[in-house]
């Protein structure tokens, strides 16, 4: 019966990026679309007459979820390839003009990817001193001015704007929502509870599952995952000597994973979803600051680096990366509970093991920076 079909986050997302909007994705889950393996059962004519987009994009979107014809991997009995499971199995992480697109859509009030890359963002700004940056900047820029003997430019009083006058209009539109809502008590209330809940309990989810892969492996070198991986993903090779013919049972990881989730919701008890866009925003916007390529000379820098460096601030590559990294594991978590029991679930707890050991843990869980100071100091 239509009506009866709940599609998958993550395929949510991607309808996203590749150009649905909200009511148009919804026509596409009451016809039964639920899992991206239903997307391509679809032609693009059949998407353009249930979703009710153009042409183009119907013909984009069928593109996007057409089977590719690749040659059988080749499983290598390596150490290499055991390290390596695939990634794929994990949701992806939108980019920053995609992030921005899906604050705008708005849609309900009810917490979902958008909110849980929203809360991260806000909760690594805020520990690398991103939220300050704007003032310092500002400082910083009219010192310089008064030792030129110059006036103030333009960039001075759009970053004075930035400051004084937070409107979320462009992304409270959607939801009828009133900037004047944000305050900055609600928002920090809102980031100490992201800090005293947030890293917590994605740190403790990655040591059950470490723990989880260790009981598998019972003393065997770390070659084994391989085996892992390989078994789990479908291949051929068989288990090495001395690990059980099956993992241990997942049940405890499922009921962890619910554990995290029901702890994140809570974090956005009262208004913290729209706090939390908001802040998003915020640092979306204080980034975008930070890409003027007219800045460091403002200031008395030679160069973005040597800026960064002054105003120690972390947003390199590094940076970029450990925010997908830790975004890509909490949807990671969050989807987890809808994976279906048997290989493919091996495959995507190997691939959340891989995950892990690219965060930081110990920095993210460390307390946070004293006034003045930044726990992400180069």
């Amino acid at each position: 019966m239509k009506g009866d079909f709940v599609m998958e986050e993550t395929l949510k997302l991607r309808l996203t990026e590749l150009g649905l909007k909200e009511d148009q994705i919804a026509k596409l889950e009451t016809e039964g679309v639920m899992t991206e393996a239903d997307m391509v059962l679809l032609s693009a004519d059949e998407i353009k007459s249930y979703a009710g987009c153009g042409a183009v994009v119907a013909k984009k979107i069928a593109a996007a979820f057409k089977p590719k014809e690749e040659e059988k991997p080749k499983i290598e009995a390596t150490a290499t390839a055991a390290a390596q499971p695939s990634m794929d199995v994990l949701p992806q992480v939108p980019d920053d003009t995609s992030f921005l697109a899906m604050l705008k859509i708005g849609g309900e009030l009810k917490i979902g990817i958008t909110e849980i890359i929203a809360a991260i963002r806000a909760t690594l700004a805020d520990k690398s001193g991103l939220y300050e940056l704007p003032k310092i900047i500002m400082d910083r820029m009219e010192k310089f001015a008064e030792e030129q003997e110059e006036p103030c430019g333009e960039d001075f009083y759009k970053l004075q704007k930035l400051v004084t006058k937070r409107n979320y209009a462009e992304i409270f539109q959607a939801l009828d929502i009133d900037s004047a809502s944000v305050t900055q008590g609600k928002k920090d209330a809102l980031l100490n509870k992201l800090r005293t809940n947030l890293w917590p309990a994605l740190y403790e989810y990655n040591q059950q599952v470490v723990s989880w892969v260790n009981s598998y492996q019972q003393g065997v070198a770390p070659t084994a995952m391989m085996a892992l991986a390989i078994y789990a993903t479908g291949g051929q090779a068989g288990m090495p000597a001395g690990m059980m013919q099956q993992p241990p049972d997942t049940s405890a990881l499922r009921d962890g994973a619910e554990g995290v989730i029901d702890k994140i919701n809570k974090v956005f008890a009262g208004t913290g979803i729209v706090i939390a866009r908001a802040l998003a925003l915020d640092a979306n916007r204080i980034k975008e600051v930070l890409e003027n390529s007219a800045l460091p000379a403002q200031i008395g820098a030679a160069n973005k680096e040597q800026m960064l460096k002054m105003l120690d601030v972390n947003v390199s590559a590094d940076y970029v990366r450990m925010e997908r990294s830790i975004t890509r594991y909490a949807l990671s978590i969050m989807e987890y509970p809808k994976v279906t029991a048997g290989q493919y679930e091996y495959a995507y707890l190997a691939a959340l093991l891989q995950l892990g050991t690219s965060i930081p843990w110990e920095k993210l869980s460390k307390e946070d920076r004293p006034a003045g100071g930044n726990s992400f100091r180069k």
